[in-house]
């Protein structure tokens, strides 16, 4: 039997495999190294945590502007296997680094994963201060919808004021009018009984005139009362058109007041502005959700290089130097492939002209013969066929 020490690792398991996915290593590789087994399966586990906790944050974010379910479900797993791809790259890019780890793109790396916390810690903050944002958000709806009217009333003042003072105007005449009815009622009263200024009992002269100046008051009050009724009427119609249309604006208003996501994030910013505890936990809570989602990062650049970085390193470096020989390789086979034709062309050319030796000297011959016979001006004509015949161009 084999010893303990030699027996070969087991295989990992379906979980475990995950896990090293999850951490962005080679498993080809890491099956070798026996020391790094359960530090990639930690820097996993805390790649899985913060896409289950995205995939969460995601969720109720979508949840605050979508009443569909199944797309609520579906935007959350895309965005929260978003967030994994890039922490996955980030993890996978110092794996894959050389010379160790270089401070500007470590501190990119940080930059953009505490972006992205921060981003993926405010639907979180938002869930756990539910209860208190949902009453911080009724007290600014009224708070806001106060100034809405203020406003309306300010827009309305002038037209408003003007039918509110001709009602007022009015009801003053009336009242006047009816004072005046009442001092001559009085004054006729008095001198009926011998109280007034003649101090005759009964309807003497002075009493009549009394009267009648008693009675036409009356008159005028009845025709002034008679012509004030339709207009008083149609400056409260007027009044009541404008209380309606503001009611109309205000229920308007009013259903923009949603409870939406911006309005939640105002809802906290005024909980935090007005409640200094409530300020201190909120930055507590969003330092916590920023780690957990730099923590992936943290964890791989925490934990120090081992035999899988090494071996990594290697096989990196054995790659690109195998890549550079099947480079020369190829760049070598197409020289000598260029040369080797150079050479048979050359021969066959040699060939060629070696076979064609007799044949042209017969009609070169012919050639010298034709052209005695030639005037001077077709001497150029000539030479090009001189030319096509012994070397074969124009």
């Amino acid at each position: 039997m084999l010893k303990k020490e030699e027996q070969p690792s087991a295989s990992p398991d379906g979980m475990t495999r995950f896990l090293w996915w999850l951490a962005a290593a080679d498993i080809d590789i890491l099956n070798e190294c026996r020391t790094e087994k359960e530090r990639f399966r930690i820097i996993g586990i805390s790649v899985l945590v913060t896409w289950i906790f995205a995939t969460l944050a995601w969720g109720y974010f979508f949840s605050t502007i979508l009443n569909d379910d199944l797309a609520i479900g579906l935007l959350a797993l895309f965005f929260g296997f978003a967030i994994l791809s890039i922490d996955r790259t980030l993890i996978a890019a110092m794996s894959r680094a050389q010379g160790g780890i270089k401070i500007m793109p470590l501190i990119f790396r940080l930059v953009l994963a505490i972006t992205i916390g921060l981003f993926v810690s405010q639907p979180v903050v938002l869930m756990l201060f539910k209860k208190d944002i949902n009453a911080q958000l009724e007290l600014s709806r009224q708070t806001k919808l106060d100034a809405y009217r203020q406003q309306l009333t300010k827009l309305n003042a002038i037209e408003l004021g003007k039918y509110t003072q001709g009602i007022t105007e009015g009801k003053q005449k009336l009242a006047d009018k009816s004072e005046e009815l009442k001092v001559y009622r009085e004054a006729y009263i008095h001198e009926t009984d011998g109280t007034g200024g003649s101090g005759r009992i009964g309807e003497s002269a002075i009493a009549k005139v009394k009267k009648m100046a008693y009675l036409k008051s009356e008159e005028e009050l009845q025709a002034m009362e008679r012509s004030w009724a339709p207009k008083q009427r149609e400056l409260e119609t007027q009044i009541n058109r404008l209380h309606g249309e503001d009611s109309l604006k205000e229920a308007i208003y009013l259903g923009t007041l949603t409870n939406g996501f911006l309005a939640q994030i105002e809802a906290l910013n005024e909980l935090t502005d007005t409640h200094p505890p409530v300020q201190q936990r909120y930055r507590l809570i969003v330092f916590i959700i920023v780690l957990i989602e730099v923590m992936p990062l943290l964890s791989k650049v925490l934990m120090p290089r081992g035999e899988y970085d090494e071996k990594l390193a290697a096989a990196t470096t054995q790659g690109a130097i195998s890549a550079q020989l099947e480079a020369d390789k190829g760049e070598a086979l197409q020289q000598h492939y260029q040369e080797a034709a150079l050479a048979s062309d050359k021969e066959t050319i040699d060939q060629l002209f070696a076979a064609s030796s007799d044949m042209r000297k017969e009609q070169v011959d012919e050639l010298v013969k034709e052209w005695r016979n030639k005037d001077d001006n077709q001497y150029r004509r000539f030479w090009q066929q001189a030319k096509k015949l012994l070397i074969g161009k124009m």
